[in-house]
């Protein structure tokens, strides 16, 4: 088993145990939601969150109510490649790829443009250079990799790595929120 693979497993561990989660949620919300990125981006990329990973539910409401557009990724396919689609509220989700919720294409539109896009992305773990942990199919690299725009990772202070193992394929985020702080990424 990779290196990474290990970390993954320990962290998915970790993270399953993390104590005052629904606060450190609110936390993280609370950080995300008054960062000069999210405040002057106009489109926000959120990600559907599953049970243990952090709830953002707050500041997609929040985004709405500021009058956002908002997105989530969909699956492309199996291969690591996945688009993102306006919705109006969660209604325009359904089941999708790895049982994660995700548009429903009928009610949702195609993001073309990303110039004034936030991408909210997961992390089991984030380092200080930005390079991120996830659930190791490569979703989120090889779209950032894809789209110039401003990407900042969620994840817990507690899980935070000194150092990630990284390489060619991953891309580091620009910003990162915890539960004790928002970090700006050194490139």
């Amino acid at each position: 088993m990779s290196v990474k693979s290990e970390l993954r497993k320990s962290l998915l561990v970790k993270r399953k145990a993390i104590c005052n989660k629904k606060e450190k949620d609110r936390k993280i919300n609370e950080y995300l939601i008054n960062s000069d990125v999210f405040l002057n981006s106009s489109v926000i990329l959120f990600y559907a969150p599953t049970a243990d990973e952090i709830d953002i539910s707050y500041a997609i409401d929040i985004a709405v109510n500021m009058g956002k557009k908002i997105a989530f990724p969909r699956c492309t396919d199996k291969d690591g490649n996945m688009e993102f689609y306006f919705v109006n509220s969660y209604d325009d989700l359904v089941k999708g790829t790895f049982g994660i919720m995700e548009p429903d294409t009928d009610k949702s539109i195609l993001v073309t443009d990303f110039s004034d896009a936030l991408c909210v992305v997961p992390a089991l773990s984030v380092d200080d250079r930005g390079y991120r942990i996830g659930y190791g199919k490569g979703y989120y690299d090889r779209f950032l990799q894809k789209n110039s725009l401003i990407s900042n990772a969620l994840c817990y202070n507690e899980l935070q790595s000194k150092e990630i193992p990284n390489d060619e394929y991953d891309i580091s985020v620009d910003y990162i929120i915890t539960d004790t702080k928002i970090l700006q990424v050194m490139k």
